[in-house]
């Protein structure tokens, strides 16, 4: 029963973050954590709006306590992407590298957008040579 209340909660959110009502989102996805902590969908989000609402140190706290939760698959991985990318956010890019190095991709469509992310870490730090090496990996797998 826990878990049906949850997905409501994380589905409420979703439809709050896409109408920008940030504060009631991380509230409701607050509760999805509270009632399942193991709910990467949730963490996700709700890291990606503390992003949006300019605060990247609870984001990265938060994806970092996901990953206690989830120690191997799909979800740990787009825990550790979206952890790469709230870490580009904070300015901490050697974190943000050691982040994506640890996520697997799965299928040529993860693959191609973790080449994208690591692209844009590269141009973040003006290692621009390596940023389009990534980005002509990235559209090669994309094909």
């Amino acid at each position: 029963m826990s878990a049906l209340i949850a997905r409501r909660y994380y589905l409420r959110a979703l439809d709050e973050i896409r109408r920008n009502e940030l504060d009631d989102a991380c509230q409701d996805l607050q509760a999805a954590l509270q009632l399942i902590p193991g709910y990467y969908e949730a963490r996700v989000a709700y890291a990606a709006a503390l992003l949006r609402l300019k605060d990247p140190p609870r984001a990265v706290q938060t994806l970092r306590a996901g990953l206690h939760y989830n120690p191997s698959g799909a979800g740990r991985a787009q825990l550790q992407r979206a952890l790469g990318d709230a870490l580009v956010a904070s300015g901490d890019f050697l974190a943000a590298e050691q982040a994506f190095a640890e996520t697997s991709a799965t299928t040529a469509a993860d693959s191609a957008d973790l080449h994208d992310r690591i692209a844009r870490l590269r141009a973040r730090t003006g290692r621009f040579q390596d940023a389009f090496n990534e980005l002509l990996a990235a559209a090669r797998l994309s094909r």
